[in-house]
């Protein structure tokens, strides 16, 4: 023990993993304790509480971290998950969309406890459930005297203490960012639930009808830097001058109800009303409404009885 002791490096909160999404954490967890020697894990532990991780960078298929020790420089310490390719997501993505359940609770952040039952059947796992599923690296001589050696049965001492300090580390985020196992997977959490509404909207339209509503990322569109809200304030409520010059007519949209669609059936079956057809009457009648008031105003401008 003993470390160089690092200033504002990342920490353990309160030196314990908790979140709203600790059975993450947890399943993380179990892998990581079949996998590390006991001595391991308990100076890890501490090396977490303790800050000694200087920064941390999560890119597709892995979680990478300089992690200060006793030497000068910290050590690089990286967790390498497997990659799922492009179109098992897309059969992950096609999988949850079915399901209301995966859809509203990822749409709205929270990562269902029974994701796994979405990637079993196309034999496919989320979370590793075994220490092969892993490959570790840390730049530190615990480990390169650990992979020289042959092979030994029960813990593996590659998983040295920096190795189980980024283990600790990504238990506390994935209790609190469930959406990072996505990205460790391979597809960031944000385009996972683009995928998501597509799939949804598909699903859900009738046979023949099947469009998307929503738009698909354009590079040198979607990618243009925005203004932030501070820089915007002054102008917010500012529709300027370009409003008089749009011309979009009212029409009714080729997927009818596409939010509900997006959800599909009631989360509460027993409610006393039918959620869902209550909310579609609403919205059908306020587009009635539109449409009305847009055919009224269309009628009344200068010049319409004559045109008509």
């Amino acid at each position: 023990m003993h470390p160089r002791r690092v200033r504002g490096g990342v920490r353990l909160s309160g030196g314990i993993v908790e979140g709203p999404t600790l059975w993450a954490a947890q399943r993380w967890m179990r892998v990581v304790e079949v996998a590390a020697p006991g001595a391991n894990l308990t100076e890890g532990l501490e090396y977490a509480k303790l800050g000694q991780t200087k920064r941390i960078a999560v890119s597709p298929g892995r979680i990478e971290a300089a992690i200060q020790g006793r030497a000068d420089r910290p050590y690089l310490t990286q967790i390498s998950f497997g990659r799922l390719a492009d179109a098992e997501w897309e059969r992950v993505a096609r999988v949850m969309a079915e399901g209301a359940v995966y859809s509203a609770k990822l749409l709205a952040g929270e990562l269902p406890s029974n994701i796994e039952d979405a990637f079993g059947p196309l034999n496919l796992r989320l979370f590793p459930s075994e220490p092969g599923h892993l490959a570790v690296s840390c730049t530190c001589a615990e480990f390169r005297m650990a992979a020289e050696a042959p092979p030994q049965p029960g813990a593996d001492a590659r998983w040295c203490k920096h190795v189980c300090c980024l283990s600790h580390i990504l238990a506390g985020k994935l209790a609190n960012e469930p959406l990072l196992i996505f990205a460790l997977r391979g597809l960031e959490g944000a385009e996972l639930l683009e995928r998501l509404r597509d799939q949804r909207a598909s699903v859900s339209a009738a046979p023949g009808d099947r469009v998307s509503v929503y738009q698909q990322h354009v590079p040198g569109i979607n990618d243009l830097p925005a203004k932030t809200l501070e820089e915007s304030i002054s102008s917010f409520w500012d529709a300027g001058p370009a409003l008089d010059t749009l011309d979009l007519p009212l029409d009714r949209p080729k997927l009818s109800h596409p939010l509900l669609r997006r959800l599909g059936p009631s989360p509460l079956p027993d409610a006393p009303f039918p959620l869902v057809g209550l909310l579609a009457s609403c919205y059908d009648v306020i587009s009635d409404e539109a449409l009305r008031r847009s055919t009224t105003t269309a009628t009344d401008e200068p010049g319409a009885a004559e045109d008509a």
